[in-house]
């Protein structure tokens, strides 16, 4: 009796002796596991604010990314490879707040007179839409509407439609400067701009002389200063310089300070097929 109470002690033992073991052991691994969540490191790189603007729609998120393309895959946003992003998808991102257009490729269906043609482009401007489909470029007066099309008469639910107007003379109105909310300043040095077409412009702004560009679109054109620094030809129109291909030379174009005519180009244009540099006095303030 004796023997058989000994026996059943060391079972209870050993028993407790295991629960013991298997409760530390699970403490451990939870201290372990705290540890592991608690001590981790910070992931690298700096927050930024990222912005996209992707067929007239704006959205903004918080990351971490270095790349346009890190990016776009933490918006959860699929490019195709025919589209064009600005800037560049393998570059790097370097400021605090991050501005990402997105060019969507699509088909067009370009009615031009007699001509009925499509073709496929990223394209955001009439002229660039014509240069990709290898038609004659607009003329000064020529006329070009973004209309919805039919997809069973044209093939695809964009038509761009245009109408040639022969020369006659011209009958110069001065635009009536309206300041806008959303413009473009000199503290803010560069934004985007979404006309009322929904196309994103990236706006920056640069100081020069303008006397021998102003003559670009007439011998006799004069320019001053506007009351909030922009330069503005004799008809009240900002000097923006821009993308030729996109925007031909003399071109009238929204901008986030209101109408405006391209009168110069620069090595921008290359990287900013849309975007716009407006001429303005917000650097030398000497009225030139």
């Amino acid at each position: 009796m004796h023997q058989h109470t000994k026996k059943s002690l060391q079972r209870k033992l050993r028993r407790h002796k295991q629960t013991l073991i298997a409760s530390t052991f699970m403490t451990l691994l939870f201290i372990v596991g705290l540890l592991y969540v608690f001590l981790q490191p910070e992931p690298s790189g700096v927050e930024r604010l990222v912005t996209f603007y992707d067929r007239g729609k704006k959205s903004v998120i918080l990351t971490r990314a270095t790349t346009v393309q890190d990016a776009l895959n933490a918006a959860s946003i699929l490019v195709d490879p025919h589209d064009i992003v600005e800037p560049t998808r393998t570059e790097k991102l370097s400021s605090e707040h991050e501005d990402v257009i997105i060019y969507r490729s699509r088909l067009v269906a370009v009615i031009d007179g007699n001509i009925r043609q499509t073709v496929q482009t990223v394209a955001q401007s009439p002229n660039a839409v014509l240069n990709d489909a290898g038609l004659e470029p607009l003329g000064a007066k020529d006329k070009a509407t973004f209309k919805a099309g039919d997809l069973v008469a044209n093939g695809t639910s964009t038509v761009l439609a245009i109408e040639r107007v022969k020369e006659v003379p011209p009958q110069p109105q001065r635009v009536v400067f309206v300041p806008r909310p959303d413009a473009l300043t000199a503290s803010k040095g560069a934004h985007v701009f979404v006309d009322s077409q929904g196309v994103a412009h990236r706006e920056t702004y640069y100081d020069l002389p303008m006397n021998r560009v102003i003559t670009s679109c007439g011998p006799g054109n004069t320019y001053t200063i506007r009351s909030d620094g922009a330069k503005i030809d004799q008809d009240g129109y900002v000097l923006i310089a821009a993308n030729l291909v996109s925007y031909p030379r003399c071109s009238v174009v929204e901008t986030s300070l209101g109408p405006a005519k391209v009168y110069d180009t620069g090595g921008f244009a290359l990287r900013h097929p849309y975007g716009f540099d407006l001429a303005t006095d917000w650097t030398n303030y000497n009225g030139q």
